[in-house]
């Protein structure tokens, strides 16, 4: 508190002997600073007291950490002579405007450059302070806004990379749209074909366990579907019957999907595939795929058999879960003896560890049970 008293009187004295202020000034600018120089101190941002023509009777100590000046060296100069020439007019009219106790006074954005070369903006916003003598003094905080004017930046260029995505999308929908108006007609022309060998194949759609779906190999299109395939997909037998075959999968895998589908009919292969199934109230069910080409009155097509892996999949997630907490576990065991913690200690000191490592709790766990590095 002394060096602070200290620093408060040599600031004042510098500011009378270089702003030539009256005894009454000096008296209400060291009360003023005394009053709350200890508080500003405390501010990361730069933040200084001005007299009402300007001169600087006070700078945090924060000036230094950010200009690498001491404060001291400000105290009696004019603010203009830290500002670039090209800003000075604008800022001795925003200085005027505090000064005339307008409510709404713009910040000051100035770009300036750093002893090592950088390219900073600063933001200034001030406020007028009110001597007890009725004396009136600025103060201002200057901050360092350049991390928000660069995301400015690349936000209105994220928007402008927007508008070029929006306008290929539009030509996208008008090529689905031309493919849509295809399908229907496919469907139709399906629809006519299924009722002649129906009775052939039904049986062994509706038997079977796992959804089936008879897929056109030219076109893609579904031209039939099994009981099993309604309650995996949620659309109805005449919903799926004339929809492409792309079309029971997440749109966004869509070339994945297509590519899967054109090897398989160019080499005439049996493939087995795990996959994902967009359902009709858009949640996503992983199936596995046994897919193969048969003919059909003649002409060959796929039968694609989807079987719903979700329990199995569950499974494996828990099983991973429970391992991951055994791993965590005895590691944290590990932790507890070595350094005589208790569990809740030992577990924090653990995930102290993983945040620091940006790792994932389980293999910092694994690393500590093989030993691959001690813990600080």
């Amino acid at each position: 508190m002394s060096d602070q008293i200290s620093l408060v009187k040599l600031s004042v004295d510098q500011f009378v002997r270089t702003a030539t202020s009256s005894q009454r000034k000096k008296t209400a600018a060291q009360k003023l600073v005394k009053e709350y120089g200890p508080i500003l101190d405390r501010f990361n941002d730069v933040v200084f007291i001005t007299d009402e023509e300007g001169y600087f009777v006070f700078v945090n100590k924060a000036s230094k950490q950010r200009t690498g000046i001491p404060p001291e060296i400000f105290i009696g100069r004019h603010f203009t002579e830290l500002v670039d020439p090209k800003y000075h007019e604008f800022a001795k009219i925003n200085f005027q405007k505090v000064l005339n106790g307008e409510k709404i006074v713009p910040a000051i954005e100035m770009e300036r450059q750093t002893a090592s070369g950088e390219k900073i903006t600063k933001e200034v916003n001030w406020k007028t302070l009110s001597g007890d003598k009725g004396d009136t003094f600025v103060m201002g905080v200057s901050r360092d806004v350049t991390d928000r004017k660069l995301a400015q930046e690349a936000l209105k260029s994220a928007r402008n990379e927007l508008e070029i995505r929006v306008k290929e999308r539009t030509a996208e929908l008008q090529k689905a749209n031309e493919r849509l108006e295809d399908q229907i007609e496919e469907r139709i022309r399906a629809e006519e074909k299924l009722k002649e060998s129906e009775e052939k194949y039904r049986g062994l759609f509706e038997n079977a366990g796992d959804a089936v779906f008879i897929v056109n190999i030219e076109t893609g299109i579904i031209l039939d579907a099994n009981r099993q395939a309604e309650q995996l997909t949620g659309n109805t037998r005449q919903e799926l019957i004339g929809m492409h075959q792309s079309q029971l999968h997440p749109s966004h895998d869509f070339e994945y999907y297509t590519q899967k589908f054109q090897k398989h009919i160019k080499h005439d292969l049996v493939y087995d595939l795990e996959a994902e199934v967009l359902k009709k109230d858009g949640s996503v069910v992983p199936v596995f795929i046994c897919s193969n080409l048969i003919d059909l009155q003649g002409k060959k097509v796929i039968q694609g058999i989807f079987r719903d892996i979700s329990k199995e999949k569950i499974i494996s997630d828990l099983k991973g879960e429970l391992e991951a907490r055994r791993m965590v576990n005895k590691a944290k065991a590990i932790i507890a003896k070595r350094y005589k913690l208790n569990d809740s200690d030992a577990l924090r000191l653990l995930q102290k560890e993983s945040r620091k490592q940006s790792r994932k709790l389980k293999e910092v766990a694994q690393a500590v049970i093989s030993s691959k590095f001690i813990l600080d």
